[in-house]
């Protein structure tokens, strides 16, 4: 195994945070993470989200995220990650397609949009964990 490949698949705060933890501090340590972002958790990362900061939240951890100066949101994480270590982040095209977005609908973060075959294709020499 040489990294981790994590299907985010969920729009609640709490998980996306959770996520964009884990992979910042494997990235930072120089351990590859590939994250695949699908299904509803693409609602996330779109741009006008984003900036009214309006994610489904599931309990008190989350809105005590929201309230914080303290915690950076995740697409702060995934960016500051990216940059100073193997961290790619990926777009599903399918969900873009059911959704109807296209990048620039979508925050900075991604590196590429990619389909389930090219994600796995990619991800086949990681441990997959599936949020």
């Amino acid at each position: 195994m040489t990294g981790y490949a994590i299907v985010l698949a969920s729009p609640e705060l709490e998980r996306i945070q959770a996520v964009s933890t884990i992979a910042s501090i494997a990235a930072s340590s120089d351990i590859p993470v590939e994250v695949f972002v699908t299904m509803n958790a693409l609602t996330a990362f779109e741009s006008e989200t984003v900036a009214e900061e309006s994610f489904e939240t599931e309990g008190a951890v989350g809105e005590a995220m929201l309230a914080s100066d303290e915690v950076p949101l995740f697409v702060e994480q995934f960016e500051q990650a990216a940059s100073i270590g193997p961290l790619t982040v990926y777009a599903c095209e399918m969900a873009m397609d059911l959704l109807r977005l296209e990048t620039d609908d979508l925050s900075d973060v991604f590196v590429d949009t990619l389909g389930v075959a090219g994600f796995l294709n990619s991800a086949q020499d990681k441990q997959v964990v599936f949020v």
